[in-house]
This record gives C-alpha cells, structure tokens and sequence, in this order.
C-alpha cells in the first residue's frame, strides 16, 4: 500500500470520528510535516486540546497534553477500529489520561478505559525520566 491509500484511511477513520461527534469542529493543520495533522482544538466539548493525524506512512497518531499513541500499520483494520475506539473513547468522557509528573515534568501518560470498576489501560507513553525513583504527582485528563 501507498502513501495515497494510507491517506484514504486515515481520513475515513478522521471521517467516522467526526461522525460520531458532529458537534466538535476539528482544523486540518496543512503544511504540517507529517502526511496528514487534524487538530481539535479546545471547545464546547472538548476540555483539552487533541491532536490526530497520520505520520510515518503508516502511522495514525493520538495526541493529548503529554500522550503521545500510534497505531501501525494502518493497513490493518483491526488497528484503525482500536485508533477510532480509543479516540472517540477520550472524547466522548469515556476514557482518561493519567499524566504523572516528576515536579514540572511529565514523564509517563496512561490512556485507560473503564472495565467493571477499573481501569485498564489502552496505550502509555514515558520518557527515560519514568525510570527514575522520585514522588510523583498525577494528574487525570478526561473530556467530561
């Protein structure tokens, strides 16, 4: 598959999200260096700023404050029904983001879905600070 196949992709996946909530209005950031940026910026209904796009070729991005996904190949319907689910789930209020942070600095995020009382965690980023043994603070993102 093609750079132009993938395009087609993630813009039915950008389409279905977009179907989903048609209340929320997301931006296109052309000139943006990557295939494809959709920015849905902060609004009636969406308490953070959320940052989608296609990357890499192959590689949808999710992004929130300091959460940062992929999900690749995106040839793989399996992975664009988990991209969809995931970031409807954060904007429908469903999902969370749990950042933790070392003072100022994020050094892990958690993207969780509710399962029977809990949490289960869909995706996490961490840079080589998450190593270190330090107090950390946490901070819940939810679009609720």
């Amino acid at each position: 598959m093609g750079v132009d196949a993938h395009l087609h992709i993630a813009r039915s996946a950008f389409a279905e999200i977009s179907a989903r909530f048609p209340h929320i209005h997301m931006v296109e950031d052309v000139g943006a260096p990557v295939e494809l940026s959709v920015t849905v910026p902060v609004q009636p209904g969406v308490q953070h700023q959320v940052q989608l796009g296609l990357q890499n070729s192959d590689e949808l991005y999710f992004g929130v404050s300091h959460f940062w996904l992929e999900w690749f190949p995106c040839s793989k319907q399996s992975r664009v029904s988990d991209y969809v689910e995931a970031v409807s789930g954060y904007l429908s209020g469903t999902y969370r983001i749990l950042e933790f942070h070392t003072g100022a600095r994020c050094v892990k995020a958690l993207l969780q879905a509710p399962v029977a009382g809990s949490w289960r965690t869909v995706g996490s980023w961490h840079n080589l600070w998450a190593v270190l043994p330090r107090k950390r603070s946490v901070v819940e993102l939810r679009n609720a």
